[in-house]
């Protein structure tokens, strides 16, 4: 390509700062990144590396997939069907998308790699204007391209493996597809020499505009690479002595983990580490060593506010604008994770600002990542990262704003109705003691209308099959609940649906739309109702993984105590404050609510008293034979207290950051995926017999305690683009032969 092609990128004030305010350019030539207004823009819009995750669907599929603790609602994927699962499937695909390699166009890590050695080179060896006489500014303007280069290798490492590692530009497409593959050490030793420049070049927080990378991004970014390497020394056995890999070892993809060896890697993480957390608990103060006070201000949001995008928790963000303003795919993760809540039969006949908008398929937690919270009642991450509730509301078109939904009494109120049974129960031994301000006070009376304005309309009750509810107390309730289990006479049902009184078997496989959905990314400043682009930034690097990453340092090297220490100032922000109001659900009738005072499980649910007593870590967490230990569900492989630590490392990432396309990362580069996925995740696994069996499976789908997936050693890595691999050629232009593409594709692919 003789010609490059700026992307807009028209992002408002409400949601970064001016350097990403650029306006569309037109067709180029190169010789204007020869200028200093050119190179400016050219590093400006390489910072769209940072935005890949979140603005294309590409990225829940490739960082969300693959987990113990999200699925993918679409079956094939949530399999890990061959269908999709192959260099010529949909992961081939995507992983084509995230290199950047197509027939017509170049969008992607590689071509955004190739403008920042563009950049480097024009700054390094021909600055114009400023860049020539103003030092401080060229090294400030190079460590943001050696951070934006390095983000986009650690991606494509983390999917694939080995890859290619262009560190020279070009400005047409090459004559010959010659792109041999660096190994990921050689990878992890350039991206490391690269962020120790730019640490020593970036500007602190508040000294540039928000948005550009800072000192700590980087400090953040190595402690996390140091770590990686630390994690895949245990490989360097699964490697040739050459450094490539036998792609026919069973244990190739271990090999594909070691990313080489330095002298004190785990002592440089901790330092990095170390520095900023110091420096934020020095600037953000509080309690909660620089976390944000409350876990849900990272995330709650409102028609015209942004606020929660300055969180000074938040080290690095991906920034957008309004709506399509975003590129040319938008912001798409805000609708990703949401469930389909709208039926009248709920009494939210149709779409609302407040819960969002779920687009085509989409990815829903596990059973495990719902349990990974082993007590939802009194770890307010729980509730603050699930919409476990849904109060009756409905879309006002005239006010463009939510309403409250209907009366029980209106007409036009479709919602489900008491039967006589129903009645009786609630009447009983609900209603006496049920003081919700919006129910008033009512009995229930067979055959009117259940639900009212602002009558609780769709809850979710994720319990487990010992403490399954009774059917009738569960079909009573004053809303519609869907409990994951219940117990009918002698039988014990799994994912019961249908509004017409949990009549409908979904189970495993089919109907798997209806559960606790993140409320994370919700967006209620989408230009309309039922438009899936977002507005919102979304944090790539957060404090509280800079403890985990302190955390998991301090236990690889033995210090037990100062890795508690780091934990539990995650706990201590985690835990419900004083006066904080839990959700209904959780206060009445989540497993673990009957240890509560009687006070907090009335109207409004206020706790009486701090949790954190109730949620704070100790060694027995993972001792292997405690209660505690127990709840954390270890793998079976995790068979010594130094490997259950690890595991509870990353059920505290899982915790944390579900859904924030952070946990694979985690749980693959410390080598753990396949035990957990297959442990943990029962679409993805094929084990039989690792889950409690339910009476309700039909012809094969349901809960029979059997995996329903093929997850294997293979897949903790994406097969190369079968597109990319045939246009490959040797150094002369010719194509490579079989022995040469086997080798050069990924391990069992």
């Amino acid at each position: 390509m003789k010609k490059y092609i700026i992307l807009a990128l028209l992002l408002p004030l409400t949601s970064c700062k001016d350097f990403l305010e650029e306006k569309m350019v037109s067709t180029i030539t190169q010789d204007y990144f020869e200028s200093e207004k050119g190179v400016e823009e050219l590093v400006v819009a390489s910072y769209n590396t940072l935005r890949w995750k979140y603005g294309f669907m590409e990225g829940p599929y490739l960082f969300e997939t693959g987990t113990d603790i999200t699925e993918p609602t679409d079956n094939n994927w949530a399999t890990i069907s061959p269908a999709v699962w192959s260099s010529t499937g949909e992961a081939g695909s995507y992983a084509n998308n995230l290199m950047g390699y197509y027939a017509t166009q170049l969008l992607g890590s590689y071509p955004i790699i190739n403008d920042c050695n563009k950049a480097i080179e024009i700054i390094t060896e021909r600055p114009p204007g400023k860049f020539a006489t103003d030092k401080d500014l060229a090294s400030k303007r190079l460590s943001e391209v050696y951070f934006l280069r390095a983000w986009s290798y650690y991606m494509l490492v983390t999917q694939l493996g080995d890859v290619p590692m262009p560190l020279k530009s070009n400005n047409s497409l090459p004559a010959a597809y010659n792109f041999p593959k660096s190994s990921s050490a050689e990878v992890y030793a350039r991206i490391i020499n690269d962020l120790r420049y730019a640490h020593s070049h970036l500007p602190l927080n508040g000294q540039t505009e928000r948005g550009r990378i800072t000192k700590y991004a980087v400090s953040h970014l190595l402690a996390k690479l140091y770590l990686q390497r630390a994690q895949g020394q245990e490989f360097a056995q699964f490697r040739n002595a050459d450094g490539t890999i036998n792609v026919n070892d069973p244990n190739a993809y271990l090999g594909l983990l070691y990313k080489g060896k330095g002298s004190a890697d785990l002592d440089s993480a901790r330092i990095y580490a170390t520095e900023v957390i110091d420096a934020y608990k020095t600037s953000n103060g509080g309690q909660f060593g620089g976390l944000a006070t409350d876990f849900w201000d990272l995330f709650k949001t409102a028609r015209g506010d942004w606020s929660n995008e300055n969180n000074a928790e938040i080290i690095l963000q991906a920034s957008y604008g309004n709506n399509l303003d975003n590129g040319r795919y938008g912001m798409r993760t805000t609708a990703a994770f949401t469930c389909d809540y709208t039926n009248a039969a709920w009494n939210i006949p149709s779409k609302t600002w407040a819960y969002g908008l779920r687009k085509g398929t989409g990815f829903l937690p596990t059973d495990w990542g719902y349990d990974v919270f082993t007590d939802k009642v009194n770890d307010s991450r729980f509730e603050k990262s699930f919409q476990i509730e849904y109060v009756s509301a409905s879309f006002d078109n005239g006010t463009l704003s939510d309403g409250p939904g209907l009366a029980y009494t209106d007409a036009n109120n479709k919602s489900v109705t008491w039967t006589a049974d129903e009645a009786s129960y609630f009447n009983a031994n609900i209603q006496p003691e049920y003081n919700r301000t919006s129910w008033g006070g009512r009995k229930a009376v067979t055959g009117q209308r259940k639900i009212g304005q602002g009558d609780l309309g769709l809850v979710f009750l994720e319990n487990t099959k010992e403490t399954a509810i009774d059917y009738l107390e569960a079909v009573s309730q004053p809303y519609v609940l869907y409990p994951r289990w219940v117990k009918k006479g002698s039988e014990y049902l799994y994912r019961k649906t249908g509004v017409d009184k949990l009549s409908s078997n979904t189970g495993l496989l089919i109907g798997r739309t209806l559960r606790p959905s993140s409320r994370k990314f919700i967006d209620p400043n989408r230009s309309t109702v039922d438009n899936h682009f977002g507005t919102r930034d979304v944090a790539i690097f957060r404090l509280a993984e800079t403890y985990l990453i302190r955390a998991e340092v301090y236990g690889r090297q033995g210090n037990i105590g100062a890795a508690i220490d780091d934990i539990n100032v995650l706990r201590a922000r985690a835990a419900y404050k004083a006066g904080e109001k839990r959700a209904e659900i959780l206060a009445r009738l989540y497993p673990g609510s009957e240890s509560l005072a009687k006070s907090e499980r009335t109207f409004p649910y206020a706790s009486a008293s701090d949790s954190y007593t109730k949620i704070k870590v100790d060694a027995s967490y993972w001792d292997g034979g405690s209660a505690k230990s127990k709840a954390e569900n270890y793998p079976p492989e995790a068979n010594t207290s130094a490997k259950r630590f690890i595991h509870f490392i990353y059920n505290e990432y899982s915790r944390e950051f579900n859904s924030e396309q952070v946990v694979y990362e985690g749980i693959h580069h410390a080598g753990i995926q396949l035990e957990r996925v297959l442990h943990h995740n029962q679409l993805a696994s094929n084990k039989s017999g690792n889950w409690p069996v339910a009476d309700n499976p039909v012809n094969g789908n349901g809960q029979n305690g059997n995996g329903k997936g093929v997850f294997r050693s293979k897949d903790t890595f994406k097969p190369f683009p079968q597109t990319f691999i045939n246009m490959l050629t040797d150094e002369k232009g010719a194509a490579l032969g079989s022995v040469q593409i086997t080798n050069y594709q990924n391990p069992g692919y």
